[in-house]
């Protein structure tokens, strides 16, 4: 999804999710350094939903053969930062792992992952997306498991090389489920989109995770919503831009 509402005398807020970047395809690389010098100019913020990264395996890989290949990806969001252009970071199902070190290192800001801002004077939700996909149970298990303390410490203290090792075989794991799961299971359920929308007390919502592309509007208690779903990274650079025009208060 390409999506530009723009004033050409005002700067604009950028949304993205679902890169997958590993060093097996370096053309993703390249389209997002291509997006960040496109943007650097015009963008006041950016948000990054979640899934940047096919996988994170720790903060602690930056300064470690295992995140040579990532520097120049950290070196130019970081440059991105220092020009003026707020970053902000949710983790997703498959970056989970890059925490404080990581957003220091870029000049971003971790976010929850739920999350209420300020958008031109409209409240807007965001977030990754996977804790919407509750009709998925085996899933939710697993997210419920990885982000336990224990858990996550114990992964740590592998070398680098086991974490990878690990990361792959669960990434076969998931996406051979994946294959078998229905595409009902795999969206977004109705009534958890209803009930963050509620509990948020506003009326749309930005998410990234289920690589369906798309505008949805409906009503809520007669009230209009809208949730913006984020395209994955392919063969072009896909975002959501935004700025005062776009949105009524």
């Amino acid at each position: 999804m390409k999506k530009s509402i723009q004033n050409k005398q005002e700067k604009s807020t950028y949304f993205i999710s679902d890169l997958h970047l590993h060093p097996s395809q370096p053309h993703l690389f390249k389209l997002f350094y291509d997006f960040i010098e496109d943007i650097k100019d015009k963008a006041e913020a950016l948000y990054i939903l979640g899934d940047l990264f096919e996988f994170w395996i720790g903060d602690d890989i930056i300064d470690k053969p295992a995140g040579e290949p990532y520097k120049p990806l950290l070196d130019k969001l970081k440059a991105l930062a220092d020009s003026g252009v707020q970053l902000f970071f949710i983790q997703g199902n498959r970056d989970f792992l890059a925490k404080q070190d990581f957003a220091k290192r870029i000049g971003a800001q971790l976010l929850p992952d739920h999350q209420i801002i300020n958008l031109y004077g409209t409240g807007v939700l965001i977030m990754h997306g996977d804790t919407l996909c509750t009709d998925d149970k085996n899933y939710q298990r697993m997210r419920y498991l990885l982000r336990t303390r224990l858990l996550q410490k114990i992964y740590l203290m592998q070398s680098t090389e086991k974490r990878q090792q690990i990361a792959n075989k669960t990434r076969t794991i998931t996406q051979d489920e994946t294959i078998k799961k229905s595409a009902m299971i795999l969206d977004v359920n109705r009534q958890q989109v209803e009930k963050m929308l509620k509990k948020g007390g506003v009326g749309i919502l930005i998410h990234g995770h289920t690589h369906r592309p798309a505008t949805h509007e409906f009503k809520l208690d007669g009230e209009p919503m809208k949730r913006i779903v984020l395209s994955d990274w392919r063969d072009e650079a896909c975002f959501l831009e935004v700025n005062s025009s776009t949105f009524t208060k």
